[in-house]
């Protein structure tokens, strides 16, 4: 390398350059000279130390900021023999790899036309995730409207209280992976592409269990059966989910447990029906009560109120009760209470009730109708 030249004059970059003008200049010029489309070429091979080495101090912003102030001895501490940067192909290679998200078996080239993911970073013991749970809670209207504390008993992966989830049996039982040095992936050259693929001998864990854990097999994990107690908020709707961090499978490798995702339905109740947080109320009424007006009691969600219903009510008209709906599950107050009249034609009349009603249809018009009169309005309309 030459002494003159600077980290950004090897990538042809200026020093205000953004990272992904970092990463675009290396990417170009690293394909230009990778060694397995220059083999035999020395000069390629040293560029390409050189472009990797220029990358893997700029592209972390606290070692770019160490070479920006004290210059390449600051920057390349811990990188390498002496401080001064790459000692060999392999570490050229893994910048490479890094670089082009070359994790999880793929070609190197997978990220730029679509493919897998990024790399592991090489950071050896490959940390995973555990897996999430799915559960259901069937819960009844009330319960819904008031909130509700349920148990549920689920089956899924644990830590091994016996390890700790390291899977050996003791501190000794396990050491890094000689064959991939703890990084858990393994490089080959194909041609022109370099692949990565999991360590066959720890397969990608980066360490190896040599006296594995007996209650678990070295697998760092158990299959146990748990009673998890879920707070089911007041408000909650039909198809919501809750999630409850944390209550998943256990992670592999010491990574984070998954979550569990607690799906409610809520069970039809016979006499209300919900709108957000609104509640309706079906009210059947007779014709005499409609027309005459009435007072009546009815439900609500915790109790029961009079509900004046006025003379002439028509067939269809909503009443208003405030706050006696649903709590919001957000905690934004109440719905309200929507009882909406029924009005219903009187069957089976006695002979009694007929000559009442027949006398009052002599006397009854079509202004006390507004309804009836309308209509009679607009057919007049469609022939003059």
């Amino acid at each position: 390398m030459k002494e003159t030249m600077d980290y950004y004059e090897i990538l042809g970059i200026t020093k205000g350059a953004t990272e992904e003008e970092i990463k675009k200049a290396y990417r170009k010029m690293a394909i230009k000279y990778h060694p397995d489309k220059n083999q035999g070429d020395a000069d390629a091979e040293a560029r390409f130390k050189e472009v990797s080495e220029a990358y893997e101090v700029l592209s972390n912003p606290e070692k770019r900021q160490m070479y920006d102030r004290y210059g390449k001895e600051a920057a390349h501490a811990g990188m390498g023999a002496g401080g001064q940067g790459f000692s060999s192909m392999e570490d050229a290679l893994h910048t490479f790899m890094n670089a082009f998200g070359g994790g999880g078996g793929g070609s190197i080239f997978d990220s730029l036309f679509g493919g897998g993911g990024g790399m592991g970073g090489g950071q050896g013991s490959m940390a995973e995730q555990g897996a999430s749970k799915k559960a259901n809670v069937k819960i009844s209207f009330t319960e819904a409207a008031k909130g509700v504390e349920k148990e549920l008993a689920i089956t899924n992966y644990a830590s091994c209280e016996k390890c700790h989830g390291s899977g050996a049996a003791t501190a000794s039982g396990k050491q890094t992976c000689m064959k991939c040095q703890g990084r858990g992936q393994v490089f080959q050259s194909r041609g022109f592409f370099s692949m990565s693929s999991p360590c066959p001998d720890c397969q990608g864990a980066g360490q190896r269990i040599l006296d594995p854990c007996h209650e678990c097999s070295g697998a760092g994990r158990v299959k146990k059966k748990q009673h998890v107690k879920v707070h089911i908020p007041a408000g909650v709707d039909n198809g919501m989910r809750l999630k409850m961090a944390g209550y998943g499978d256990a992670g592999v490798n010491g990574g984070p447990p998954g979550d569990l995702y607690v799906f409610i339905t809520v069970e039809e109740h016979p006499v209300f029906e919900r709108d957000g947080d609104d509640i309706i109320l079906n009210l059947p009424i007779g014709f005499a009560e409609a027309a005459l007006g009435t007072k009546k009691e009815i439900p609500t969600l915790t109790e029961h109120c009079m509900l004046t219903i006025p003379e002439g009510t028509q067939a269809g008209k909503v009443f208003r009760v405030r706050g006696k709906g649903f709590p919001n599950v957000h905690g934004r107050g109440r719905g309200d209470l929507l009882v909406r009249t029924i009005v219903e034609t009187p069957t089976r009349l006695t002979k009694e009730q007929k000559e009442i009603l027949k006398q009052f249809a002599d006397t009854e018009g079509v202004d006390n109708l507004p309804g009836k009169k309308g209509f009679m309005d607009k057919l007049k309309g469609l022939f003059l």
